[in-house]
């Protein structure tokens, strides 16, 4: 995966890559299930959100923004729970659920600016596992047992 890490944030091909591959998936998606529902009309919803992530850029910026803003992230997902449930729209479901899933991959803006200092990028070659910690680093996600930031007196209770 440190390849892959390491792939997305220094080339821009590999980040076009990767938004071509999620928009074929999900056309396919759409394929199998036209094929299996004919007549269904909910599709069109969902091919016109895959029409908008056509763009590079635009797909650059939704995904940047669902990595960045985890309230964005949180309220899409959210909205993909709630339609999958209407039986038209399952597959706008499954399209917010797949872009969802490729904003958890993608670069955010704080890993591409620490791309540009030299004393970070030296520490990720001696040190790979450091760039998945770079990469998934949510400061506000504290886990249950960092919660008390290492004070004895309050774990020991």
């Amino acid at each position: 995966m440190v390849r892959f890490y390491d792939a997305m944030i220094h080339s821009v091909k590999a980040r076009k890559l990767y938004v071509q591959v999620v928009l074929i998936l999900l056309l396919l998606f759409h394929y199998v299930y036209i094929s299996g529902h004919v007549g269904e009309f909910g599709v069109f919803l969902s091919t016109a959100i895959c029409a908008t992530i056509y763009s590079f850029r635009r797909a650059d910026r939704l995904l940047r923004g669902l990595c960045d803003r985890p309230c964005m992230f949180v309220i899409l997902s959210l909205v993909a729970l709630t339609i999958s449930f209407v039986p038209h729209l399952y597959t706008t479901a499954v399209t917010a659920a797949y872009l969802l899933l490729a904003a958890l991959f993608y670069p955010s803006v704080r890993v591409m600016t620490e791309f540009q200092d030299i004393g970070i990028i030296s520490e990720w070659m001696k040190f790979p596992r450091l760039l998945a910690e770079s990469y998934y680093d949510h400061h506000h996600a504290i886990l249950p047992q960092d919660a008390d930031s290492g004070n004895t007196d309050i774990s020991a209770q």
